[in-house]
């Protein structure tokens, strides 16, 4: 059986006529008669009983129509949401973000974008940037937005933001009074810094390094929210996006230090699979961003 057989089958059941259905799917009539009895034959059962020139469906012909209606709704259904997606009248996009970027700045991207696309699905997660990658590379998600460097060959990487770091202290400690901090200063004092794996500490360990200096490392966080709190109690400094720290500047609980001649600057990345099918939504998501 195909689609054309149970259309021109459906078409005879509703107009009890061959020669009717013949006229409303422009078709001969003789084509109607012959596609009838083919798929009478196909099946081997008798479709209809012809009794005086009238047609009776027989129970096999009554179970064959209630599927033929079922099927051709579904062919209809599937065309209809291929053209809502096309028309970006619905769909979904899996994203992955690392964790700045999924704090601070994912949000206010998904709200604006779905603005303009309001039946557009967007579910996210935010993980580290060496998960995100992982996730892209197992098609687990159709892009990610991420701040560390990328491993894979198989991943595109395209920039969408430029972002800056800071060193933060809290504004009980000394060096928030210092206009500028000599590079050597740094590794005399104790770093709350991400965990191995994010995106911000791969950025930071590599600036320094350009530079041979390293910084002692006394406690480990995986979220910028528990380093803010835990330098803003003098706990330790870290250096941490600009983004991130805003309202704590503004409030006065933690302060900005500049260190002499190193500057902390990294782009946020759009990363893909090479392979990955850039649909009408994945484009407009870039587009977007």
């Amino acid at each position: 059986m195909n689609l054309r057989e149970l259309k021109i089958f459906v078409t005879v059941c509703e107009t009890k006529n061959m020669s009717a259905a013949a006229k409303k799917l422009y078709i001969s009539q003789p084509a109607i008669s012959q596609t009838i009895s083919t798929l009478e034959d196909k099946l081997n059962l008798k479709l209809f009983d012809r009794l005086n020139r009238r047609l009776k469906l027989t129970h096999p012909g009554e179970i064959l129509l209630n599927y033929s209606k079922r099927i051709l709704n579904l062919v209809n259904e599937t065309k209809n949401a291929m053209e809502d997606i096309s028309n970006l009248n619905q769909g979904q996009l899996r994203i992955g973000s690392s964790m700045t970027i999924g704090t601070y700045l994912l949000p206010q991207i998904i709200e604006e974008f779905q603005q303009k696309y309001k039946d557009i699905n967007l579910p996210f997660i935010i993980d580290n940037t060496s998960v995100i990658e992982q996730m892209v590379l197992d098609n687990k998600i159709d892009l990610g937005l991420v701040e560390g460097p990328i491993s894979s060959d198989n991943i595109v990487v395209e920039k969408f933001f430029t972002d800056q770091l800071q060193l933060v202290c809290s504004t009980k400690h000394e060096w928030s009074h210092w206009k500028n901090l000599s590079p050597e200063k740094i590794n005399e004092e104790d770093f709350i810094m991400r965990e191995e794996g994010s995106g911000t500490r791969k950025v930071i360990e590599n600036i320094l390094a350009n530079f041979n200096i390293s910084c002692q490392i006394t406690h480990v966080f995986n979220n910028i929210e528990a380093i803010k709190k835990a330098v803003a109690a003098n706990i330790g400094v870290s250096i941490l996006p600009e983004i991130s720290t805003k309202e704590e500047r503004k409030k006065g609980k933690i302060t900005k230090v500049n260190i002499s001649g190193i500057e902390f600057k990294r782009n946020f990345s759009i990363i893909y699979h090479k392979d990955k099918y850039r649909s009408e939504i994945f484009n407009k998501f870039i587009e977007h961003l």
